[in-house]
């Protein structure tokens, strides 16, 4: 059978042959029969008037450029999705002109565009209104409201999921999880944040919209139409005054953990404590990490380090940074040598934040360290095809997509410059002169925030050529996704920003020796990144003064759902959920913990009974889960665990790339067998079949996101192995999902 993404499998299916026939048999295949939009639809215009064209034209010259200085180098088709949000700019949606435009800029067939266009989610196929309104369903917003918001506004509007109203002002659409976990219930509105919502508030969001009424988000600026905010992820700056100004430095959740903090006198350490005196010469020259000290017995204080001035009004612009000794520590390291930073780094111990815990110097060390021509014109190389001889690249992995997952677009949206002077010290250490940062394209105010930055950093000469002074160039590209979760793997995201589906790669070749246009290629976390600049300044020991041995820092963990004070708490390495929930006031008063995820959606459940489990890369996977990205979902005894998991089994097989067998069809029988023990329909014997099922995929998946689907459904039967059976021995769900909203039951 032929398959695409998992949303588009080909289930209308036709044989033709006569009765009997032993030959060929011909199956004719169609869009699924809930498939609603096309790509070409009747009417829809086939070309650009010439006015048109030449301003489309101009635009995409000066977005061909960002990535080579023209059309006809292979770099050039990493524009394809800039292009494809410009054209979509034009249209609201995109027509067989745009598809057309687009593939003869870049030299590619329609057929070539097309493809990459239907894989991507925000590309639309049918007109959009003025304004989309995604209502996140994905399962801590669903459980918490969401699915009683998205009933509503489909109820209020007379439209249902994915639809436009009569007047083509509002399209609404049920939409996953937006990274912005801790202020849930969300809904999204031209891709900008409308937090904490009820069904109430919703119809009036919705009402001020078709009244065209200014409507302010939470955090970003005033409204602009679908049309405007595609042209901003194609990379042109928001030029409306008080654009960037709106909605503050961050929302409550963002600093709860920073006010708590200055609350009870807690702060990181300013320095390292000083050396123990060595017994003999042989232990002096013991590796750093042998020094690093034990975790203490006494309760963990927050330690905020990245998140120190978030509550500044003006936290995201350079002149704030810069009183927070922003890019003192890229100054300090381009007085180093490359290999000292990476040194440094690797003393240090830094971990990959992204979800997987390798060593983040480490990762830099595989980079072919001899100098490139590239890098180093004086360099004299010894292999002229070898990788050492090709430029070396860094991409910052900024598609924060995983359920749960919310550290990340929060730490852009308050302070960019991190990231920034992060990207130029790494980018430095690996002797790359060009960068990318991928940044998830559902998230219009980061993007603008990160935008304003990079153009403040040039300004200051922190950017291009000559930094302060080193001889060191750097050019830095923020590159907007289109909504595909599978791009949070580095091989698929590095096929997307080259302008292709984001499918994952086969390795070997790794990225430190074939990745981005078969380069040698960094990929690192946004966290993992900003984290560089403090180790730089003030150094390895001083970091792991914080955490334990092997998971040495700080980080920021991420608190969600049935919590008093939901947001980012920032703490060593170590801390328990316990110590973090004693922090931020406990499970919402009157009800009990119940389930949590260590590390996000695709991580083994945990419980009540590991409270206590150290939050660090190694106690959590000894007790059978993975610290992931900190995603510390939390849910309470009002919580059906079977409608949790199914909905995270939902976005799995929504968000399947469909290259891998197992993945592709695997995911797509979980959903079906969850989506009949929901509704009180199954067997018990079902239970043994999604075991079974999930050991098919399990490992046998060409990335990781198969093993992700499988977490959830072997934990949960695993820990709540009864609540499977009730739901089909009482023939229905046991739990009344408004017990689990945020709202009384009035709201609804």
């Amino acid at each position: 059978m032929l398959q695409g993404r998992g949303d588009e499998r080909a289930t209308n299916v036709s044989v033709s042959g006569p009765p009997g026939a032993t030959g060929p048999i011909f199956l004719e295949l169609g869009p699924r029969p809930d498939e609603k939009g096309q790509l070409v639809r009747p009417g829809a215009r086939a070309d650009y008037p010439p006015d048109v064209h030449a301003r489309l034209a101009a635009d995409a010259a000066e977005i061909i450029a960002r990535y080579g200085e023209t059309s006809a180098v292979p770099e050039a088709r990493s524009a394809l999705l800039p292009l494809l949000h410009l054209v979509q700019a034009e249209d609201g949606y995109l027509t067989p002109a745009g598809i057309e435009f687009c593939a003869t800029r870049l030299g590619l067939t329609g057929a070539e565009v097309t493809a990459v266009a239907t894989f991507y989610s925000m590309y639309r196929r049918n007109p959009t209104g003025d304004f989309h309104v995604g209502v996140c369903t994905n399962t801590l917003c669903a459980v918490m409201g969401g699915d009683a918001i998205a009933a509503a506004l489909e109820e209020h509007l007379g439209v249902g999921n994915g639809d436009t109203t009569a007047d083509g002002k509002i399209t609404l659409e049920r939409i996953e999880c937006n990274a912005a976990c801790d202020f849930a219930p969300v809904v999204m509105v031209n891709w900008e944040f409308f937090d904490n919502q009820t069904p109430d508030s919703a119809r009036e969001l919705v009402d001020g919209l078709a009244a065209g009424d200014e409507v302010t988000p939470t955090r970003g600026a005033p409204l602009c139409t679908f049309r405007e905010t595609a042209r901003i992820l194609a990379g042109f700056p928001d030029t409306r005054p008080g654009a960037l100004e709106a909605g503050g430095g961050a929302g409550d959740p963002t600093v709860v953990g920073l006010r708590i903090a200055r609350e009870l006198g807690m702060e990181a350490p300013d320095a390292a404590p000083p050396p123990e005196p060595a017994a003999s010469p042989d232990e002096t020259d013991q590796p750093l990490a042998d020094a690093a000290p034990e975790p203490s017995a006494s309760p963990t204080s927050l330690s905020p380090v990245l998140s120190r001035y978030w509550d500044d009004p003006r936290s995201w612009t350079l002149e704030t940074y810069r009183r927070h000794d922003g890019y003192l520590a890229l100054d300090k390291a381009l007085r180093m040598d490359p290999d000292q930073v990476i040194g440094t780094v690797k003393d240090s111990g830094l971990r990959g934040r992204g979800g997987a815990g390798f060593p983040t110097g480490t990762k830099w060390g595989f980079i072919p360290q001899e100098r490139s021509p590239q890098s180093d014109p004086n360099a004299q190389t010894k292999d002229a095809d070898g990788p050492a001889a090709k430029p070396h690249f860094l991409v910052v992995n900024a598609d924060e997509s995983e359920p749960g997952t919310c550290k990340d677009m929060p730490l852009i949206l308050a302070t960019p410059h991190a990231l920034v002077e992060g990207v130029i010290i790494a980018a430095y250490a690996i002797r790359s002169s060009r960068a990318f940062i991928y940044l998830r394209g559902e998230v219009v105010p980061v993007l603008r925030r990160l935008q304003a930055a990079v153009a403040e950093a040039y300004e200051a000469g922190y950017l291009g050529r000559d930094i302060l002074g080193s001889g060191y160039d750097l050019e830095l590209v923020v590159h907007a996704g289109a909504g595909a979760y599978i791009c949070g793997e580095e091989t698929a995201l590095l096929d997307s920003l080259e302008g292709r589906r984001g499918q994952p790669r086969l390795r070997p070749p790794f990225p430190a020796v074939a990745g981005l246009y078969a380069s040698p290629t960094v990929v690192n976390n946004v966290e993992s990144i900003a984290s560089v600049p403090p180790i730089i300044l003030r150094g390895p020991q001083w970091f792991r003064s914080m955490g334990s041995m092997e998971s040495p820092g700080f980080t920021l963990y991420s608190l969600s759902g049935h919590v008093a004070r939901p947001g980012q708490y920032e703490a060593p390495l170590g801390i328990t959920l316990r110590e973090l929930l004693e922090y931020s006031g406990g499970v919402r008063a009157g009800h009990s913990l119940k389930f949590w995820t260590p590390g996000g959606s695709s991580t083994p459940l945990f419980t009540a009974d590991h409270l206590d489990v150290p939050l660090d890369y190694e106690h959590v996977a000894a007790a059978g889960s993975m610290l992931g990205t900190k995603a510390l979902q939390i849910f309470d005894e009002t919580t059906c665990v079977v409608r949790a998991v199914l909905r995270w089994t939902e976005f799995y097989e929504h968000e399947s790339c469909g290259k891998c067998t197992p993945c592709r069809e695997g995911t797509y029988w979980l959903v079906q067998i969850l989506e009949r023990l929901e509704a009180g329909d199954g067997t018990e014997a079902d239970l043994e079949k999604l075991l079974d099922i999930s050991d098919s995929i399990l490992g046998k998946s060409f990335c990781a996101l198969g093993d992700g689907a499988t977490s959830p459904i072997i934990s949960s039967i695993k820990h709540f192995r009864d609540e499977y059976l009730a739901h089909f021995e009482l023939g229905r769900c046991p739990f009344d999902p408004d017990r689990s909203t945020l709202y009384p039951r009035g709201h609804i």
